[in-house]
């Protein structure tokens, strides 16, 4: 089966939801896919600012919204009652900060392979899991001595 590319997705969810494909909801995809890293809604009005593409903060922030209901971003976290997302992509888990807000992305094999040893044993067949582990980075922890 041909998996679709994240716009044909897009388009496609659009269309199973009846909303309006529009320049502006396509504009913010490119630029939400555009994130090498984990990001906040501020960051792409400012980059959609910057780039001179009259887009309202209302817009912005319903399209994302859209674009997470879509399936390609995820929400990480807030920070500051700020959400932080991340476009999705391989599975992976998350170590999160709490002093700085650093967020550092691991996968584990043995972790995994725990994981679904766990949901056998109890019949329990899993779909899909987020793993956030809260602590403190290496970096805080030194500053912090």
């Amino acid at each position: 089966m041909n998996k679709k590319n994240p716009h044909e997705q897009f388009v496609s969810y659009l269309r199973s939801k009846n909303k309006s494909i529009t320049p502006e909801r396509l504009n913010i995809l490119d630029e939400v896919l555009a994130q090498k890293n984990h990001f906040k809604i501020e960051d792409i009005i400012e980059k959609m600012s910057s780039a001179e593409k009259s887009i309202s903060r209302a817009t912005v922030y319903r399209s994302i919204k859209t674009i997470e209901e879509a399936g390609l971003i995820k929400y990480i976290r807030s920070i500051n009652d700020e959400k932080v997302y991340e476009v999705q992509k391989e599975h992976h888990d998350h170590m999160i900060c709490e002093s700085c807000g650093k967020i550092i992305e691991f996968h584990d094999h043995d972790l995994e392979a725990l994981q679904d040893s766990i949901c056998k044993s109890h019949g329990f067949t899993p779909k899909r899991h987020i793993m956030k582990i809260f602590g403190i980075c290496e970096m805080c922890r030194t500053n912090k001595t």
